[in-house]
């Protein structure tokens, strides 16, 4: 009776470094495997030698991903097939994926790897084969058939193909034209066309169903599965067998139904597209945001036929008076009552009143709603079409960002002209607004008078040293606030700097100067509270210059005037009044 074979002992690794002769030859070692004249020298994959402890003995480059892996812990699969080699049974792993970095990029490779018995079980030999390309082609074979399937199987497209009879042989699983492939499939495909034009019912000349030659973008009437008119857009090929015979056609149709009936919208709107470029380009050559304004609600106004148009923009929350206006004025009433309906979901409203129809549509910039954008009819007119609120919607854009230019330079404006602490005009703003008083007035009001009174803080420095600056902010916030509760409307009050104030009062003769300057020296003793100390109480001095439009003083002389006059306040003992010298021309020499 034989004896079953028994598989040898496995060595240990250093028996098989140490083992008499080694392995692999007389006074060879692992590493002779691929040297010069060596036993796989020419092996073109991985090769890698391993103790039956997973230790790498040897490994060429290309078995280095390999022997990164047995180094590692887990694939148990690849230590379980070397253990086995070393016991006598050779095994696959295929395929054998490793996981690599390879500059800051994560790259998989694939190998088909055979696991051999070496050298009496005292060693497991890995020959690897790297698949990775032939994986990579075959996934990417898969992928494509399957996006084939899919696009056929999903696109709007439907592909059909004709026998030499001119019966549907194929058609796409999803149908066509409301009919299932089963209604079509064996049915001839003569039977649908409608335009008589691209068809010779003899000899199906020019049909793409019965294409002789290739067709390209033919566009063709047929008749849908419940009697309605379709629009297809077809491209075909012929089939021909042997010798050229020909066999049918193949190609692909595209219902095109839809684009042909909206011809007529958009022709209408390729216009109102014209018509937002006319009025877009009419827009940005005004350079002035006011003016912008203007041109779009007169653009409009022909545009829309529309009896008025108006632009608003929202002040603290509120509709604020028109920014521009072309034609009749809605009631002011019923835009508010629109803007209270305006959301960012829905950013238009419309209301019929009193024989008118009025559209709002809503002005943003940067998502934040800045505006409104108002048009109306009289009565008798249709409701709003597409089309208008299209291009209500398509310019509000621009409208939005003209309203935000429009507030950013009113600011600008103001803070330019104003003082930043006190609200009151600056130096600059109260010399331009006499300056226009003065031009205005020329000779035709000769008789007017006025009062310049030129103000200055007494002992504010004591304010500032004592208490700070936040103090004397406050001290130079009630003086305004005392300068402001004095001036009457066609008054002007300002702060020329530092502890520096003026008043032009006008209408203003001596004694009316007089009354009001005490008047002001009274009120000026609430200031006290912010004094540095009692020997140096907070007070005002006052300058006065009377001007007489009749003498032609200029703003330049009336100014001077009323600041010596206030020097010669303050070396009176301050807090106190002093008039200027009547006006002589002869001495000014103007």
């Amino acid at each position: 009776m034989a004896r079953s074979p028994v598989a040898p002992s496995p060595a240990s690794d250093e028996e098989v470094n140490n083992k008499d002769g080694g392995i692999f030859g007389d006074g060879d070692s692992p590493h002779s495997l691929l040297a010069s004249g060596g036993v796989l020298e020419q092996y073109p994959g991985a090769v890698l030698l391993s103790g039956h402890n997973g230790i790498v003995l040897h490994a060429n480059d290309q078995a280095q991903p390999i022997a990164d892996l047995m180094k590692s812990p887990g694939h148990e699969e690849l230590r379980e097939a070397v253990r086995a080699a070393i016991m006598g049974t050779a095994a696959q792993v295929n395929p054998l994926v490793v996981t690599t970095r390879e500059a800051e990029k994560t790259i998989e490779r694939a190998f088909d790897v055979t696991v051999l018995p070496w050298s009496e079980g005292a060693a497991a030999l890995l020959l690897g084969r790297d698949v990775t390309l032939e994986r990579s082609l075959r996934s990417a074979l898969i992928e494509s058939r399957q996006r084939y399937k899919d696009l056929v199987e999903i696109s709007n497209d439907f592909a059909w193909e004709t026998d030499g009879e001119g019966l549907f042989a194929f058609v796409s699983p999803q149908g066509a034209l409301g009919y299932t492939a089963g209604e079509l499939v064996g049915r001839p495909a003569a039977e649908l066309l409608l335009d008589e034009d691209v068809l010779d019912r003899d000899s199906g000349a020019r049909s793409p169903f019965a294409a002789q030659e290739p067709v390209e973008a033919a566009e063709l009437w047929v008749r849908g599965a419940g009697g309605e008119s379709l629009c297809l857009l077809s491209t075909a090929q012929p089939l021909t067998g042997e010798g050229g015979v020909w066999m049918g056609a193949r190609g692909v149709c595209r219902d095109i139904t839809q684009l042909r009936r909206h011809e007529a919208e958009l022709a209408e709107s390729q216009n109102r597209e014209r018509l937002f470029s006319y009025i877009v380009n009419m827009v940005r050559r005004e350079l002035e945001p006011a003016r912008m304004l203007g041109a779009t609600a007169e653009a409009l106004m022909p545009a829309l036929d529309l009896t008025g148009t108006s632009i608003h923009g929202f002040v603290e929350g509120e509709l604020g008076a028109a920014l521009a206006l072309s034609g009749r004025a809605a009631d002011g009433n019923d835009l508010a009552a629109l803007a209270e309906l305006l959301s960012s979901e829905k950013p238009t409203a419309e209301l019929q009143r009193r024989g008118a129809t009025i559209l709002v549509r809503a002005t943003y910039f940067r998502e934040q709603a800045n505006g409104l954008l108002c048009v109306w009819r009289d009565g008798g007119v249709q409701g709003w079409s597409a089309g208008d609120r299209s291009l209500l919607d398509n310019i509000s854009g621009q409208v939005g960002m003209a309203i935000e230019q429009l507030a950013r330079q009113t600011e600008m404006e103001v803070l330019s002209m104003t003082d930043p602490l006190t609200g009151l005009d600056n130096r600059r703003s109260f010399i331009a607004k006499l300056e226009k008083r003065f031009a205005a007035e020329g000779g035709s009001r000769a008789s007017d008078t006025g009062a310049l009174f030129y103000v200055d803080l007494d002992n504010f420095k004591q304010v500032n040293d004592r208490h700070g600056h936040q103090r004397g902010d406050e001290a130079l916030l009630d003086v305004a606030a005392l300068l402001k509760e004095q001036t009457r409307a066609g008054d002007l009050a300002a702060r020329l700097g530092g502890d520096e104030f003026a008043l032009f009062l006008a209408d203003m003769d001596h004694a009316a100067a007089e009354r009001k300057a005490k008047l002001l020296l009274e009120l000026a003793e609430r200031l006290r509270i912010y004094s540095g100390d009692a020997d140096h109480p907070l007070g005002i001095s006052l300058g006065i210059a009377l001007h007489e439009m009749k003498k032609g003083e200029s703003l330049e002389s009336l100014m001077r005037r009323a600041d010596e006059a206030m020097y010669g306040a303050k070396r009176a003992g301050k807090h106190s009044l002093n008039f200027a010298p009547a006006f002589d021309r002869r001495k000014a020499g103007q």
